[in-house]
């Protein structure tokens, strides 16, 4: 049997009311009730997503990721340039 669901409120009137309300709730039992939403990213953000995944794959440290920023940020690339200028001169 179907159990009857919460309205979702028009207005949540602090986040801790929202966190309350999806706490007790999934978001399963509104998908009829959801909208698309065409979402796009500023370049730098995808950049520093594109650099996070990159370290995570490539199982760096928190120390190795600061290192990496400093010497990035003195030849003033990116980390993830400077990544593939390294690996690129030792292929």
């Amino acid at each position: 049997m179907a159990r009857n669901k919460a309205r979702i409120p028009e207005e949540f009137k602090t986040i801790e009311e929202i966190q309350d309300f999806w706490d007790e709730h999934s978001t399963a039992e509104y998908w009829d009730e959801m909208e698309d939403v065409d979402m796009r990213l500023s370049p730098e953000l995808m950049l520093k997503i594109e650099l996070e995944r990159l370290y995570k794959i490539l199982e760096f440290t928190p120390e190795q990721i600061a290192e990496i920023e400093a010497k990035a940020k003195k030849e003033n690339i990116s980390g993830k340039q400077l990544i593939y200028k390294w690996v690129s001169e030792h292929i």
